[in-house]
């Protein structure tokens, strides 16, 4: 009996320790797959105005500064007729360009105020030129201003402008056209890197009587894409 007790448990110890083997500690190989994509980016490109009256150096929408506001109200006055009399006008002409790498989907033009006050004449009239003086707005197809393309607004003809509707006024633009919402839209946008060609007229038409004299009206232009 003791000599079979004995071989039983020295049995079960190699089995015992043949398990603590496989169970513990040990590699299996096994079936593996990996793929990668790397550097996945979204990158915005960018919209920027740059306005350039003829003689006059780029201003852009930016202000040379980041794109966070990119709006610029400090860009060269236009216009700035004095001494006038009745009959007299005055144009100046600019080049407007997408200088961005985004196309814009709306180009529009507005004036957000006119304003009537006296000048700095010493003697002054009572009436308000913004409801008197004419303005037209003409396109160009090249940046010589030789060949006119669209009459935006003003008198005359669909390609040609002229002073010939005494109620194209000031007062009636920025009436018609006061913001970015309900701006006058020209063409159908503008593409990134391209140039639209522009004049703006204004005139003191013949009949403007002595209410005038004195007088001066303030406008502004603001061109705008989005």
């Amino acid at each position: 009996m003791r000599s079979t007790s004995w071989k039983l448990l020295a049995t079960l110890g190699v089995v015992t320790a043949a398990a603590a083997s496989l169970g513990g500690g040990g590699t299996f190989a096994g079936f593996t797959a990996e793929v990668k994509n790397p550097a996945n980016a979204f990158s915005n490109g960018t919209l920027v105005l740059s306005n350039t009256k003829t003689g006059g150096s780029a201003c852009l929408s930016t202000g040379g500064g980041s794109t966070d506001t990119n709006a610029n109200a400090a860009c060269d006055t236009l216009i700035n007729a004095s001494v006038q009399k009745p009959g007299d006008s005055a144009t100046q002409t600019l080049t407007v360009t997408n200088s961005g790498s985004l196309a814009a989907a709306a180009f529009k033009l507005y004036s957000a105020a006119c304003t009537n006050a006296d000048n700095a004449e010493s003697h002054h009239g009572t009436g308000n030129p913004c409801s008197k003086v004419q303005v037209y707005v003409q396109q160009y197809s090249d940046s010589g201003f030789t060949t006119a393309s669209s009459c935006l607004y003003g008198g005359g003809t669909a390609t040609a402008c002229d002073f010939s509707d005494a109620g194209k006024t000031l007062a009636a633009f920025q009436t018609a056209y006061g913001s970015s919402t309900n701006g006058l839209a020209i063409g159908n946008g503008l593409a990134a890197g391209a140039s639209a060609y522009f004049k703006v007229g204004v005139k003191l038409p013949s009949d403007a009587d002595n209410t005038y004299q004195g007088r001066k009206a303030t406008f502004d232009v603001t061109w705008y894409a989005s």
